[in-house]
């Protein structure tokens, strides 16, 4: 015992000293396990969000795969993808990698709750489950500790998943059906591109079996087969003994020398041997011949009624003695095919109106029915300097034919309820973006997606034509049954992007799809929002404006162009404000129905990808 004070003093101090001593010592184990927990609970928690963000990287990255059909099998590029997108991420400072089992496809089905669940399948997978380990036993091995060797504990298993699935759409398609959509048929731009003018008159009604019924019998010349090689679509009257003609329009073409073509020029005797012995086969007599070859009476008005009778649309009823009238009224139409009328001529040398009786039909029409369309192309087309056709070649005017004819219709009667016939005819660009839209709708049948499309069109009106649906056919068949101006000619692109809009928010618009739009042209905007036409200032602005909105809804916009004429910058700017990208063919038919194609299998495939664990 400490007896003095002040040894009792310094005792204390000695013990107090003592039991600090023993208390560290005791804690320093606690101390420590706590340094070890803290630090490798660290390490751990680090680890694992370093397999999170690669589980994540690595499953985004293969699920934009899964839509990869033209690269190979999606399957095998996606699993590509995720490796290497796991070994481009360390974890914890060092390089992992996946094995096959860390890879799982599968379908991702909506859920109950709003969200989706992932059911695992190997058939047209549109999910794909990733899982990165740092386990015992794995190539990567186990998570390495260090303070916690102490207690026994060197390493950690510790993993990461994560689900990615190609988002559904919901697809406006937003299609331009103006008139421009058949100029690369027209002879306007013969100079200018290889025209398909050809197909498009192979596609009308009738066709080679016409060749049988030339109106005199001396039709163009058959071959072996009994068909004329260069007769392929219908032709009329004096056309059938004419035929297609020079088959190859190019930059170098000259309608003053297709033999297709004959001219009939107003104010203008004509001298055709082939035209007159045709004539003289109608039954007609020499001075009513040669009163239709004259130009005599052509400034009184009788230039267009005598082309209509030369050309064989119409039948003469001269009144002339001995004349054409005379047989066909003994004959009443038997022996010769003229047709029996009461229309009597007045017996002069003048081609009169009232003197012709229509014969010949345009498709389904009655010959009655078919004479406005006669009388619109001689008249009101052919003896004109201010039709597209004119202004390409002005050697065109007055120059009487199949080519000529067809061009008439797609130039002046481009709508579907006056030539309702082009709706099955291969006008361009219009046939080209209308098997692009079928390719479209082929890819995504073929990876059975969960998308739906619809279908909105613009001409000078805008108009909703299929509502949102998932039977593709529907979309695709629809636009192939329409044709280039099918309700009106001018560019209402704003008025197209605005049904779009209403489309993707309406009812039938599902609440967990990405909204897409797809706005196609091969012209510029030019109607503005109160419908004004021709302005294309604020035509343009107008499509801006919808296109903003459009944005502003979180729709996603994809712009396609075709041709030299459209307007690649505001397609531009269109693709841009929606998040999308903008698409540009053009050149030579066949290459930019080509281009078309390859354009639209990519926004097929252009899904977008979530994680939805």
């Amino acid at each position: 015992m400490c007896r003095n004070v002040k040894l009792q003093r310094s005792c204390v101090r000695n013990r107090r000293r003592a039991a600090v001593a023993i208390q560290v010592a005791v804690s320093m184990t606690a101390i420590i396990g706590f340094a070890a927990l803290s630090i490798d609970v660290g390490s751990m928690y680090n680890a694992k969000g370093d397999l999170q963000r690669t589980a994540d990287a690595a499953a985004l990255a293969a699920a934009s795969k899964l839509a990869s059909f033209s690269e190979g099998d999606p399957t095998t590029l996606a699993r590509a993808e995720a490796m290497s997108f796991t070994q481009k991420n360390d974890v914890f400072g060092r390089g992992v990698t996946l094995e096959n089992s860390d890879i799982e496809f599968g379908r991702a089905v909506p859920s109950d709750g709003g969200g989706f669940e992932f059911q695992p399948t190997n058939t047209n997978p549109d999910a794909v489950r990733v899982r990165v380990k740092l386990e015992e036993g794995s190539s990567n091995g186990a998570l390495a500790l260090y303070f916690s060797r102490v207690f026994g504990y060197d390493n950690a298993d510790i993993d990461a998943e994560a689900i990615a699935m190609l988002i559904p759409r919901d697809i406006a398609i937003v299609a331009d059906l103006s008139g421009s959509h058949k100029e690369d048929s027209e002879l306007r731009n013969y100079k200018d591109t290889d025209i398909n003018l050809h197909q498009v008159w192979d596609d009308l009604p009738g066709g080679i079996s016409d060749v049988g019924s030339g109106w005199d019998g001396t039709e163009f010349p058959l071959d072996g087969d009994g068909y004329s090689p260069q007769m392929a679509g219908p032709a009329w009257g004096f056309m059938k003994n004419l035929g297609w003609g020079t088959e190859s329009i190019d930059s170098s073409y000259d309608p003053a020398t297709d033999n297709g073509l004959i001219e009939l020029a107003k104010n203008a005797n004509w001298s055709d041997a082939d035209m007159e012995s045709a004539l003289a086969g109608r039954g007609y007599i020499q001075a009513e011949i040669d009163a239709i070859m004259s130009s005599q009476y052509d400034g009184n008005g009788a230039w267009d009624e005598r082309t209509a009778v030369a050309l064989g649309l119409a039948d003469w009823n001269s009144g002339i003695p001995g004349g054409r009238w005379e047989i066909a009224s003994q004959q009443n139409n038997s022996g010769g095919g003229f047709q029996n009328t009461s229309n009597s001529g007045n017996g002069n040398q003048w081609v009169g109106s009232s003197e012709l009786q229509w014969t010949e039909s345009f498709g389904n029409r009655t010959a009655a029915q078919s004479k406005p369309i006669w009388q619109d192309y001689i008249n009101n087309y052919m003896n004109k300097t201010w039709t597209q056709m004119y202004r390409a070649n002005s050697d065109f005017k007055y120059q009487f034919g199949v080519k000529t004819f067809v061009n008439y219709l797609l130039e002046r009667r481009t709508s579907h309820n006056q030539t309702p016939e082009f709706a099955d005819a291969r006008q361009q660009p219009l046939k080209a973006v209308k098997d692009a839209v079928g390719y479209l709708a082929q890819e995504l049948y073929n990876l059975e997606t969960d998308d739906k499309l619809s279908l909105e069109i613009y001409g000078e009106t805008a108009r909703h034509e299929v509502d949102l649906t998932s039977n593709y056919d529907l979309v695709s068949n629809r636009l192939t049954e329409m044709q280039a101006g099918h309700y009106d000619t001018w560019t209402n692109m704003g008025g197209g992007i605005q049904r779009g809009i209403e489309e993707l928010s309406s009812s039938r618009a599902r609440a967990n799809s990405r909204k897409v739009m797809i706005v196609l042209t091969d012209g510029r905007a030019n109607v503005t929002s109160d419908g004004t036409t021709g302005d294309y200032t604020n035509g343009a602005a107008y499509a801006r404006e919808r296109s903003e909105a459009a944005a502003a809804m979180g729709i996603k916009i994809y712009t396609v162009s075709v041709g030299s004429n459209s307007d690649v910058d505001l397609m531009d700017y269109l693709a841009d404000v929606g998040g999308g990208t903008h698409a540009h063919a053009e050149g030579s038919i066949d290459n930019y129905s080509n281009q078309l194609a390859e354009i639209f299998q990519k926004l097929g495939g252009a899904r977008p990808v979530e994680l939805i664990r």
